[in-house]
């Protein structure tokens, strides 16, 4: 009989560790196609980007398992790290990509070895703290407002066709109303997996009406393959790029710390400043092995607890599982050859609604805050600022030396760094002001 239940446990687990694996694709599938678009890389780059992304989500989610915070929390692609590849992506000539990707290896590598750092320091902290609602709620405004136009251009399908498309649109529609209905309806596993069956209706859609780009198939020369490092060359320093990594890494603590704070709460858990701190030096190791293996960084998905919440696995052995086969997929170059098929228009629509939820955050931060003269001339100048910069032609900053280029024509960074000005230097809030207030 003990015999029997051990068996019994033993396919449970790998049961279970295959539903982590299903839950962390859902997490990664979208992103080499839209990331790899938007550098406009070939389907055999695009196939190989995917490989690579499956094995360092696999790869990452081990390392926090058995060096960072210990929980079960799934490693991916953070919404805001390939909101900024896209960005730099879209907003770059086609001749200066090569060089950009290299760039972003070298911020991810250097990002990755600063937060490792200082995840132990107290100046973590104090870099937090700089990060205030109305900072965080700015920039997550600025990010997705230089992000819609992307979206919109696809979702209307006027990137493949140069026109509004019907049928994309309708495809599109589809798609996001089945995963708006799944997240907020169904229970149980199903919720969890709203994404992963939109992005599977949304791609038969495709077929079904003949839509597929038959140019985006890659036949893999091989069936089995050990993932490049540094696949995008050898990484290149910039000072722009490698500021605005950091500066995202340190944004992203808040959500590796929430990430961490929200699995606790669905273990019923009591979670201690050392697994905090441990958690942002493996994400800091993450980011790097990102770096090097020339892929978009890394965050714990603070959806892994509604995954818990919904399955009731609580148990780490079968995302140690979950990991090793999203990681192991890697290797098989016919597994990265056939997601990198999923249409573009279909992975940007899968990301229709975190992202939009980005926005909500972004607003719920600045709708915290009181609504003094202040505060709202701190908003205000930031993004007018950041925002009307979207709008300049990347032509207009030609006789700006190439370091601070990267800084100033990107509406993001500069209503950034405008409203960290404002908040803390031009306009800081002294104690007895905060008292007068109360």
């Amino acid at each position: 009989m003990t015999d029997l239940s051990k068996k019994g446990s033993g396919w449970l687990t790998g049961i279970q560790g295959i539903q982590w694996a299903v839950f962390m694709l859902t997490n990664i599938i979208a992103v080499p196609v839209v990331v790899g678009a938007a550098f406009h890389l070939s389907p055999a780059d695009i196939s190989t980007f995917m490989e690579r992304m499956l094995f360092v989500s696999g790869v990452a989610t081990l390392i926090q398992i058995f060096f960072g915070h210990r929980l079960p929390v799934v490693e991916g692609a953070a919404g805001m790290w390939w909101a900024i590849f896209i960005l730099l992506g879209t907003m770059s000539a086609p001749q200066d990509q090569g060089l950009l990707l290299k760039q972003l290896e070298m911020g991810l590598i250097i990002a990755g070895i600063f937060l490792a750092v200082i995840g132990f320091l107290p100046i973590i902290e104090k870099a937090r703290n700089l990060f205030t609602p109305i900072v965080t709620g700015v920039y997550l405004i600025l990010l997705v407002s230089q992000l819609s136009g992307s979206f919109f251009k696809s979702i209307l399908g006027i990137n493949a066709t140069g026109h509004l498309s019907g049928k994309i649109t309708l495809i599109c529609f589809v798609e996001i109303i089945i995963i708006l209905l799944i997240s907020l309806k169904a229970a149980g596993i199903l919720k969890s997996m709203g994404p992963l069956i939109g992005i599977v209706v949304g791609w038969l859609l495709f077929h079904f009406f003949g839509l597929m780009d038959g140019g985006k198939v890659y036949e893999p020369s091989s069936w089995f393959k050990i993932p490049r490092l540094l696949d995008w060359g050898m990484p290149k320093f910039d000072f722009g790029i490698v500021l605005t990594s950091i500066i995202t890494s340190v944004v992203l603590v808040s959500n590796v710390i929430a990430s961490i704070l929200v699995v606790g709460i669905a273990l019923e858990r009591d979670v201690t400043a050392k697994q905090y701190q441990k958690g942002i030096f493996g994400n800091g190791v993450s980011l790097f092995v990102s770096g090097i293996f020339s892929v978009v960084g890394v965050v714990p998905l603070s959806v892994s607890a509604g995954f818990i919440s919904t399955t009731g696995i609580k148990k780490i052995q079968p995302l140690i599982i979950g990991a090793l086969l999203i990681m192991v997929a890697g290797f098989f170059p016919f597994i990265g050859g056939f997601l990198a098929t999923l249409p573009l228009e279909v992975a940007y629509a899968s990301l229709f609604i975190p992202f939009s939820q980005m926005l909500g955050f972004g607003i719920r931060d600045l709708m915290g805050i009181e609504p003094s003269s202040r505060n709202l001339l701190v908003i205000g100048l930031s993004l007018m600022i950041g925002i009307g910069m979207m709008f300049l032609p990347p032509e207009a900053f030609v006789s700006v030396a190439p370091w601070l280029r990267n800084i100033i024509s990107n509406g993001l960074i500069v209503g950034l760094i405008l409203c960290l000005l404002l908040e803390h230097v031009i306009f800081p809030i002294r104690k007895p002001s905060v008292q007068a207030e109360h």
